[in-house]
């Protein structure tokens, strides 16, 4: 690993447009981009991932670099590669937070809100809690790990110095930001039927008992059944994280093969 103290100009060039591809991941990416982290560590971070996958890196020569100016478009092509890979996997955390907001809303907890340090924005409860869990289950079924393979994966389709951007690329990146969406419908939908379930028969004991108070006995009720349901979906909960993160490794493959000009 300490063979980079010998390296010549070619080999600085490469080690310094990894460094900016592992350095757009740090940026983005779940987990190892996370907001508590500072930025020097993230920085460190990269480069000695840069040192570690500079092998294979190496292995497709790099097009030769005439000037400092091309250096520095080339190097801002690699940070964007190491953004979009970030972005793509942070994919699976939007579509939670989006999850969590809509069952926070549908238990009526949506004036209970605290601050995500992750989004820099107030988010319901329910939302926090599963971004929380949802890290922990990321961490077991090392997702860090994906997201890390996935990066040196990009070095087989998208040698150093050779990116691309095509329609096809962009075109797939905007389904996949889609997908958030279908993510937080697929883990809120059992919470929000069974809620919607319990506001038809609260409708229905409004009508036949009129004396009952509807709306002091209904808001307590939603609440304990919410959390409930939601204790007893969490091993689907785990199922759709590992089902999404085996996906998204997938489509970020295959989004990175359609960025490659070779």
């Amino acid at each position: 690993m300490l063979e980079f103290l010998t390296y010549g100009a070619d080999k600085l060039e490469t080690l310094l447009l990894i460094s900016f591809r592992a350095g757009g991941l740090f940026l983005t990416a779940p987990i190892l981009g996370h907001h508590s982290i500072p930025m020097t560590v993230k920085a460190g971070f990269a480069v000695v991932l840069a040192i570690v996958l500079i092998p294979v890196a190496a292995q497709t020569p790099m097009p030769a670099v005439e000037s400092i100016w091309l250096l520095a478009i080339l190097a801002a092509k690699e940070f964007l590669v190491g953004l979009i890979i970030g972005f793509l996997f942070t994919l699976l955390f939007d579509g939670i937070r989006m999850g969590g907001g809509i069952v926070g809303f549908q238990q009526g907890l949506l004036m209970a809100n605290v601050m995500d340090p992750e989004s820099g924005s107030q988010i319901s409860v329910v939302a926090e809690f599963w971004i929380v869990l949802a890290s922990l289950i990321f961490i077991a079924i090392d997702g860090h790990h994906a997201i890390i393979s996935a990066l040196a994966d990009s070095y087989q389709l998208i040698p150093v110095g050779t990116v691309g951007f095509t329609g096809p690329a962009g075109e797939a990146i905007i389904r996949l930001s889609a997908y958030a969406f279908t993510m937080a419908i697929k883990i809120s939908a059992p919470i929000v039927i069974t809620l919607f379930l319990v506001s038809v028969s609260l409708g229905v004991v409004a009508r036949t008992v009129p004396q009952m108070n509807i709306f002091i006995v209904g808001m307590p009720l939603k609440i304990g059944i919410g959390f409930l349901v939601m204790a007893m979906v969490l091993p689907i909960f785990k199922s759709i994280i590992n089902h999404t993160l085996t996906y998204l490794d997938g489509q970020v493959l295959a989004v990175l093969a359609g960025m490659s000009t070779t």
